[in-house]
């Protein structure tokens, strides 16, 4: 009999199968069920980037291998967008490397710093390749609080008193904040850094929601210091150029880190595809699109929102494409949602809280996620109904 190894078994059972289970018993019997659970946009890919895919099919007609580090072309054009963005210098032969999605950099870059039993600080609430990778690569998870009541931040008293405790090697951010929406200003990251550097530790910062934000641009932990040495951050084209499917993104950070990681990912992969390369050149040359989606995404959000608060449900999105809406009972309301027009057959999936705790958070459960990725109309249906049947 085939067994799989005691590090994948604690991962081989699906928390979100409860759910899912209703949701396919809703299908069979008729329902029009409108999905706002995956956060993967339905809108179409940037049309720089089908223009890019085009010519690199032409340009690459012998692929060959590309650099496990990414093309320098890329590379260049991603440091151009990181000046206009943020108005911070990289140096891109250096301090960047590409990746096949930021999903397989987070997962893999612990095996590049860990040894067997360091400890890497991770959120209480938010992605599970924080969590998997770092037990994949031997690592031990201490997770710190994001709460409500300091607006879904570390506390960084608690996070000082735990890098004193148990000597972590990374610790995990992620703003704008994926579930709870809620953004990072340059202040937290600068006093973050500096306690950070005092214990020696990475502060890796997933930045794949940054560009798809409300009203105040997010800052990224690249602008809190001049010093990189402990600093890395996790870009993508998934969210801000509706381009899951491409997966292309990159990392860039202190020169040792990102060497380090080249060094891993040379046993790992042989880089992301030529092709898929030159059309993320296109999509990091041109902005525009991102501003129409961000203008997409507010009216949606608006629309939504404004259904919920309604029926007196709280809710927060400031940032990404989501909506973080406080309910008593995370997984009742999922399946209540799922059922909500019985009359017309429709229903709305989502993502109850409890499925995005790393690790025993009750206050996860008290909230749901809505992914703002259906079209206009169904995201208006999806309100109506709401307004009228919650």
């Amino acid at each position: 009999m085939i067994e799989p190894s005691n590090t994948l078994k604690q991962f081989l059972s699906y928390s979100f199968a409860e759910v899912d289970n209703i949701k396919q018993d809703f299908l069979k019997k008729g329902y029009r069920i409108i999905d706002l659970g995956v956060g993967d946009p339905s809108d179409p890919m940037y049309e720089g980037i089908v223009e890019g895919l085009k010519k690199g099919a032409e340009k690459h007609v012998r692929s060959g291998y590309p650099p496990y580090d990414g093309r320098e072309e890329l590379k260049y054009a991603i440091s151009e967008w990181l000046k206009r963005r943020f108005k911070i210098d990289v140096d891109y032969k250096k301090q960047i490397v590409v990746t096949s999605g930021s999903k397989e950099a987070i997962f893999h870059f612990p095996l590049a710093f860990l040894n067997q039993g360091d400890r890497v600080l991770i959120p209480s609430i938010g992605y599970p390749p924080y969590k998997s990778g770092t037990i994949f690569a031997n690592g031990i998870p201490i997770y710190y609080h994001i709460k409500e009541q300091n607006h879904f931040l570390p506390d960084l008293n608690e996070v000082e008193d735990l890098m004193k405790k148990y000597k972590p090697k990374i610790m995990w951010i992620n703003y704008p904040n994926n579930p709870t929406t809620v953004i990072a200003r340059r202040e937290f990251y600068t006093e973050l850094v500096e306690i950070s550097k005092k214990y020696n530790v990475i502060v890796a910062s997933d930045e794949a929601y940054i560009d798809i934000y409300e009203k105040e641009v997010p800052s990224s932990i690249l602008e809190a210091s001049n010093d990189w040495s402990n600093i890395v951050a996790f870009h993508s084209l998934s969210k801000r150029n509706n381009a899951t499917g491409l997966r292309v993104a990159f990392v860039v950070g202190g020169e040792e880190i990102i060497k380090y990681f080249i060094a891993l990912k040379t046993q790992i992969d042989s880089g992301v595809a030529n092709v898929l390369q030159e059309a993320a050149i296109y999509a990091f040359k041109d902005d525009s699109h991102v501003e129409y989606m961000r203008k997409v995404y507010s009216r949606r959000r608006a629309m939504l929102k404004e259904a919920l608060e309604n029926k007196g449900i709280k809710c927060y999105s400031e940032a990404t494409i989501y909506i973080w809406a406080m309910v008593d009972d995370s997984i009742e309301f999922a399946k209540r949602l799922l059922n909500l027009d019985e009359k017309n057959k429709i229903g709305i999936n989502v993502t109850p809280g409890k499925f995005l705790a790393l690790n025993e958070d009750l206050e996860a459960n008290k909230f749901v996620r809505f992914a703002l990725v259906a079209n206009d109309a169904y995201i208006k249906l999806a309100s109506e109904i709401i307004k009228e049947k919650l």
